[in-house]
């Protein structure tokens, strides 16, 4: 692939272009905002619906007059960037691929959808797999003691798990590019195998320094995705 002329991403009629997309995104994303702050009622029960069923809908608590105003004010702000935010990657690569080679488009196209189809999985399995499991693990050592859970940090502890796994599931990408470049090449790697298990471990131990199980689960999650990584590779080639 031909290395990429950075000069040219600069030009006027570029850096136009992406200032009118970002007005335009910057509009929207407030559009956006204010509807899911008015819609957030309706919304609720799916964002703590792994809650209600491991709780049997107790409900939640708030201790201040304002608090839960702006519970929901920063909950919609959060909800609206990750609604948005793929939208204006899109509208943001068309106004600067056209300083691009032709290589170049298909390569960051690939590079887009892999990362795009990467997040909703990560997204999708935060809400299906990861939240209920650490809310059992947490309400398991809390199993001796009344749950009375304030709002605000219950439902940013959602939020939290929900970009976490979506910046997880980026890691597969990472690799890949390695890969793609030859930093890393599968006869290296299946000669250090346990070289690499073991930087997984050390890499999952910076992440969840206090807890063993998470400690394992994402060992086995980051030797997954370097295997998924070569596939990956492969497709960007």
């Amino acid at each position: 692939m031909r290395k990429i002329i950075f000069p040219k991403f600069f030009a006027i009629e570029s850096l136009e272009r992406i200032r009118k997309e970002l007005i335009v995104y910057t509009f929207i994303f407030f559009f956006l905002w204010i509807s899911l702050f008015f819609l957030f009622p309706y919304l609720f029960p799916y964002l703590m619906f792994p809650y209600f069923i491991l709780l049997k809908g107790e409900p939640l608590v708030f201790t201040s007059l304002e608090e839960a105003f702006f519970v929901v004010l920063r909950a919609s702000f959060y909800l609206a960037l990750i609604i948005s935010l793929p939208f204006f990657l899109i509208r943001l690569w068309k106004a600067v691929s056209q300083e691009f080679f032709e290589p170049e488009k298909v390569f960051f196209r690939k590079l887009f959808f892999i990362s795009f189809f990467l997040g909703i999985t990560g997204l999708l399995i935060g809400y299906l797999v990861f939240v209920p499991v650490f809310l059992k693990i947490f309400l398991f050592f809390g199993r001796h003691f009344l749950a009375n859970l304030k709002i605000n940090y219950f439902l940013f502890f959602i939020l939290r798990i929900l970009l976490f796994s979506v910046f997880i599931f980026q890691i597969p990408l990472f690799f890949a590019l390695l890969i793609k470049e030859e930093f890393v090449t599968e006869e290296f790697y299946k000669k250090r195998r346990l070289y690499f298990l073991g930087f997984f471990y050390v890499l999952s131990l910076l992440l969840a320094p206090t807890d063993f199980f998470v400690q394992l689960l994402l060992t086995g999650i980051f030797f997954l995705f370097f295997k998924i990584a070569f596939i990956i590779a492969n497709f960007l080639k």
